[in-house]
């Protein structure tokens, strides 16, 4: 297998309302292996993609600002930063307003915008239908969207 080969694919196959999750990789002989995995294995291993994914993309952002002349890394440098306690306020709004939602809906909402999961996973995972799940990520968006536009909001019901 080459450098720029990944060492294995997943993917997620919907039928007939039931997903099923796969691996794919090249045994020793060099064939096309394909199995089936449990939705957690599937999990883990979409996120060690993503991770690797992140990493290439940093090294590539690495190699760019090598190339980069010394006037626009002069002028790269000089563009101000978060502050670190500008930062750190940031994180602590961001976890008051996610705390500041019901179980259901923080669930929902960082399954959809932190594991990329699409409503109908979402509703397959927790046994609901698939508006359930759209209402219940929409009144979450909201809510914090009015959180941070400076209208705050009451604990949700």
């Amino acid at each position: 297998m080459s450098d720029d080969t990944p060492a294995y694919a997943v993917r997620e196959e919907t039928i007939d309302g039931t997903t099923r999750y796969y691996a794919a990789f090249k045994d020793g002989n060099g064939t096309r292996q394909e199995i089936e995995i449990p939705r957690a294995v599937y999990l883990a291993l979409d996120d060690c993609r993503k991770h690797e994914q992140r990493q290439i993309r940093s090294g590539e952002r690495h190699v760019e600002n090598s190339r980069l002349s010394e006037e626009q890394l002069a002028e790269r440098a000089s563009v101000s930063s978060t502050p670190l306690d500008v930062a750190v306020s940031l994180s602590l709004d961001l976890q008051a307003a996610l705390a500041a939602l019901t179980d259901t809906q923080r669930r929902r909402f960082l399954l959809y915008h932190e594991h990329g999961l699409n409503y109908e996973q979402i509703a397959a995972v927790e046994d609901c239908s698939h508006p359930a799940v759209l209402k219940s990520i929409a009144i979450a968006q909201e809510k914090l969207e009015k959180y941070f536009s400076g209208e705050g909001y009451k604990k949700a019901s």
